[in-house]
């Protein structure tokens, strides 16, 4: 609150100061975009096949998930079957192309869907390109 002097009168001039509010709504603002794409990412959920043989890989990565009704996400993000080449075209662009494709499907997800995302891959120039599992232990006894 302001206290003006006018003469011998004084009057008090009341303000809102807006500043501070504007500074919390954009910090709040700020980790809602952060946030987002990391809490989308980990709501999809896959039913991964099991392997012994699986290692970690080493390259940069793009993952690309199937979940179990066949919808594919890049990057977290839902993409449509007709825009997947242009979406993996331009994720995996830019100055360096060693970009390796991390496909995660759900077990129970069509083996002809993850042909599509491969093939959609190799037409855009991804020559690594790797299935995500999940880990399993190793059995002595092999049938």
């Amino acid at each position: 609150m302001k206290v003006y002097q006018n003469g011998d009168r004084y009057r008090i001039m009341a303000e809102i100061n807006m500043v501070p509010l504007i500074d919390v709504a954009l910090v709040l603002l700020i980790i809602f975009m952060v946030m987002t794409p990391i809490l989308v990412a980990s709501q999809i959920k896959l039913n991964l096949p099991g392997a012994a043989s699986g290692t970690q890989s080493s390259d940069k990565t793009v993952e690309i998930q199937i979940d179990k009704g066949g919808t594919i996400h890049l990057q977290g993000r839902a993409v449509p079957v007709d825009r997947l080449q242009d979406r993996i075209k331009s994720v995996t662009a830019g100055p360096s192309s060693k970009h390796a494709l991390l496909i995660t499907a759900d077990k129970d997800v069509p083996f002809d869907k993850v042909v599509l995302v491969m093939d959609a891959a190799r037409q855009v120039g991804v020559q690594k390109m790797s299935i995500g599992v999940k880990r399993i232990q190793a059995s002595s006894s092999r049938h």
